[in-house]
């Protein structure tokens, strides 16, 4: 802690002083004079009650919009997609010949349909938006494209960088959602950010205090190695506002999903995955809590319904609603053999860790199943390489053959588990190119 740390309007109040270069702080300085202090003081208006859905889409443009999802009840949009840098209406939202459009004129999207813009996006773009609230009426504009609800403004904050600014970009957020309250009259859903246990205690007490009932968590670009930060908060949310619905944005994956809405039985969840992959012609099956990505031939439009579907259903298997999952049309399929037993008989692994395994080499279906038929059979197809080398983003890693592998003195079970993980690695870089692409 520097000398500066005792002189700072955030020392001990929002800050313990413990940043390892205090000094980068006073780089911001100008922001405490712009934003009024750091203090979450500002009167809002109530926020009005409102219904979402356990799940919708959030759709990544507006020419491809599916006409099977035209009488969705609710359908997310990011707020790039409609509005540029500078707050004006994009024209990959409206087009030129169209300008006197709405959004939902252009994009098909029924006046039924509960239409909400997400305000996460890259830095660069939040930091031009923000400044073009001086002089457009960014979120007028976004009520004219016939918006019903818009969360926040969701600048980043990274564990690395100066305290004083995660306190800066929490502030903002929220006066993001003055802003909408004072130039619109669009539903807000502040955004829930932390750095800190206190930056959370303090966000659920103010918003309680300004009777909001509904806060949106971003995890759009959480991997797995961010979990454990999102999952120390959870027990604190539900202690301190056990009301609290939270609008979920971007999680893909089931076993998250399951223990998110198990943890918050009333969240709604969104992301652009069904979407993206849907223009991508992978179709979405499930077995159990595993997502099987599987290359179809069909239109857009029908894999995205029935990937939605899957979302839609899986939820609400969790929250106990078997009827309305019976009612989506699509059942889960049986399981495979298990092969973390055949691992631990076989092999000598301990229990956990065949069970990792078995995971692991699941996150490829055709992995798993050439692995399983090895184990059943003796047999290896010296040619196989997986099905991930046609997912979305597979040009990120090699595409050994089972044959390579084992020519290069690998025995069958680690070629598998070296597929695998090559298989995991383009997972995530499919999880986060679905997270730029919804920004």
């Amino acid at each position: 802690m520097g000398d500066y740390c005792l002189d700072c309007p955030a020392f001990e109040l929002f800050c313990d002083g413990s940043a390892e270069h205090p000094g980068r702080c006073r780089e911001l300085d100008q922001w405490l004079e712009a934003l009024d202090g750091l203090a979450l003081d500002m009167t809002l208006a109530p926020q009005p009650q409102f219904g979402l859905l356990p799940f919708f889409p959030q759709l990544l443009n507006g020419l491809e919009v599916p006409s099977a999802l035209a009488r969705e009840p609710a359908i997310a949009v990011g707020i790039a997609k409609a509005l540029t840098p500078r707050g004006r209406v994009s024209r990959r939202a409206i087009p030129v010949p169209y300008a006197t459009h709405s959004l939902r004129a252009q994009w098909g999207i029924g006046e039924s349909t509960q239409l909400i813009c997400i305000g996460n996006y890259l830095d660069p773009y939040l930091e031009r938006l923000w400044r073009a609230q001086d002089q457009e009426n960014v979120w007028g504009a976004i009520q004219a494209l016939g918006f019903d609800v818009a969360t926040s403004l969701n600048f980043s904050i990274y564990l690395d960088r100066p305290r004083m600014e995660h306190l800066v970009n929490i502030k903002r957020t929220w006066l993001t959602v003055q802003r909408m309250q004072e130039t619109s009259s669009l539903i807000p859903i502040p955004h829930l950010q932390r750095a800190t246990t206190q930056d959370l205690e303090r966000q659920l007490d103010y918003a309680q205090a300004q009777g909001f009932h509904t806060l949106t968590l971003n995890l759009q670009m959480i991997k797995r190695q961010g979990w454990d930060t999102v999952a120390a908060g959870i027990p604190i949310i539900r202690e301190k506002a056990p009301q609290l619905r939270l609008l979920i944005t971007g999680v893909a994956g089931l076993k998250r999903l399951a223990e998110l809405a198990e943890a918050f039985p009333n969240a709604s969840f969104t992301n652009t995955t069904a979407h993206y992959l849907a223009q991508r012609y992978l179709r979405l099956r499930r077995d159990g809590t595993r997502l099987i990505k599987e290359p179809v031939e069909g239109h857009p439009d029908l894999i995205l319904a029935g990937n939605v579907r899957l979302f839609r259903e899986f939820i609400a298997e969790q929250r106990g609603d078997r009827s309305q999952a019976s009612s989506a049309g699509i059942q889960s399929l049986p399981s495979p053999p298990a092969v973390s037993a055949t691992l631990q008989r076989e092999f000598g692994f301990e229990a956990s860790a065949a069970l990792d395994m078995e995971h692991l080499l699941a996150v490829d279906e055709a992995i798993l199943n050439s692995f399983q038929y090895w184990l059943d059979t003796g047999q290896l197809d010296r040619d196989f390489q997986g099905s991930f080398p046609t997912w979305p983003r597979a040009d990120c890693v090699p595409h050994p053959t089972l044959g390579e592998l084992l020519n290069s003195g690998a025995d069958p079970l680690d070629a598998f588990l070296h597929l695998a993980h090559l298989a995991q690695q383009v997972d995530e870089e499919i999880q986060v190119l679905v997270g730029q692409a919804g920004y």
